[in-house]
């Protein structure tokens, strides 16, 4: 018997995304259940583009996404086979949608499934069996569900031998940066002046997640530049991605907090709401840091505690720190 996997769909196509790689081979054929809303934004196509099909090859029922009565309505007279088997990914949507499409499929043969959000299981509802999914998304297709594009540069100015001992010097210096950070604008090439003035600390951060957490290529990227429509005018800039258990994590990296004619407070807090407005653009779980070798600890009690409240309501993870880089492995 045929087999088709449907998916409702809304802004967030991580959980459709997945449901439908961990099924390869299972199912026949697809089927979207979306709204004006999504048709609009053309987010059925991110999808279709992140599988590498082709825009408006995936059959689709267009409902909308609060009208339950309607929505079921709209179902019945697409004239869906009856002579096929349908595993429904409830994910996504609004309550109203999921409720329709269950109260409509539930009467043909069907599965039921739903993938939890943040968890790298899917559950089949029908017999409440929590199974582990497999796939891992790479940035590229990350991006690409949500309607983006990026370039990255992934050279290094100095191999990785020379950043990890750079790392150890400053590590030595108790992070009273070394006279090479300090007069990094007296460099004696335009690599060195750039290397020296950060670009060595974004190199050692990407070096070392990608060598900890054991990442290949598509799944970290350095030095990102994030393009919505095209290859022109990009719209955010990042130091460091990488993806990790389906989780996409996002770092700005930064040498000093130190800013002319401001205090360090106002310079975190500064990069701080620049790296949560970033993040909004990123879906619904993304985990954001700073890593830097600003010594946090010369901050005041009331600076600290404010850096910290701070961070809770815009979201972002943490503050890595020289002491939590000095450890053996960095905690995320």
């Amino acid at each position: 018997m045929k087999r088709v996997l449907v998916s409702i769909l809304s802004d967030h196509l991580i959980p459709n995304y997945l449901f439908i790689k961990e099924m390869r081979g299972q199912f026949n054929e697809l089927l979207f259940i979306d709204t004006p809303y999504v048709e609009e934004r053309q987010i059925a196509a991110h999808l279709e583009q992140a599988l590498g099909k082709e825009e408006n090859s995936v059959p689709r029922v267009v409902v909308e996404s609060d009208c339950y009565q309607e929505g079921l309505q709209t179902l019945e007279k697409a004239n869906l086979s009856q002579d096929v088997y349908y595993m429904v990914n409830l994910t996504g949507g609004t309550k109203i949608m999921s409720l329709m499409v269950f109260d409509f499929f539930r009467k043909l043969n069907s599965s039921f499934f739903y993938i939890p959000i943040g968890k790298n299981t899917y559950c089949n509802i029908r017999d409440e069996q929590m199974l582990p999914l497999q796939y891992r998304i790479s940035l590229k297709e990350y991006f690409t569900l949500y309607g983006l594009k990026f370039e990255c540069d992934n050279r290094l100015l100095k191999d990785a031998q020379t950043t990890f001992h750079f790392f150890e010097k400053q590590k030595k210096l108790k992070f009273i940066l070394s006279k090479e950070v300090i007069h990094a604008h007296g460099g004696a090439t335009a690599e060195d002046k750039r290397y020296y003035s950060g670009a060595w600390f974004e190199e050692y951060v990407y070096l070392r997640i990608k060598q900890e957490l054991a990442l290949r290529d598509p799944y970290i990227a350095m030095s990102l530049k994030i393009y919505r429509n095209d290859f022109v005018h990009n719209d955010n800039e990042i130091d460091v991605a990488f993806m990790h258990d389906n989780t996409l994590h996002i770092i700005e990296c930064k040498v000093s907090m130190n800013g002319y004619g401001k205090e360090p407070q106002q310079v975190i807090e500064s990069y701080l709401y620049k790296l949560a407005a970033i993040s909004k653009d990123f879906g619904l779980v993304v985990r954001p840091y700073i890593f830097t070798l600003h010594r946090m600890e010369k901050l005041s009690e009331s600076s600290l505690a404010n850096v910290q409240k701070r961070m809770k309501i815009l979201g972002i993870r943490n503050i890595v720190e020289g002491k939590q880089l000095s450890k053996p492995k960095i905690e995320f």
